[in-house]
C-alpha cells in the first residue's frame, strides 16, 4: 500500500523545473474526483426513476399508440 508519506518522499525528488507541471497533474486529478462524485450522483438519482408501463413495453412498444398524451 502506497501512503501518504511515500508520495511526498517521491514528490521531493520532483526537479524544481518540473514542479509546474506535477502540481497542473495534481489539480488536474482533484477536479476529475470532484466531477466523478458528481456523476456518481448523478447516476443514483437515475436509478430512482421508475417506470409505471405495461410489462410488455419494452419488447411490444410499437403495439400502443405513443403519441396519446397518456400512453399506459
Amino acid at each position: 500500500m502506497i501512503t501518504r508519506e511515500d508520495v511526498v518522499a517521491e514528490i521531493q525528488r520532483v526537479p524544481e523545473k518540473h514542479l509546474g507541471e506535477l502540481y497542473r497533474i495534481i489539480k488536474s486529478y482533484e477536479e476529475n474526483g470532484a466531477e466523478s462524485e458528481q456523476t456518481e450522483n448523478i447516476m443514483a438519482k437515475l436509478r430512482e426513476i421508475k417506470i409505471l408501463a405495461s410489462p410488455d413495453f419494452s419488447i411490444d412498444a410499437n403495439l400502443y399508440d405513443l403519441e396519446k398524451e397518456d400512453a399506459g
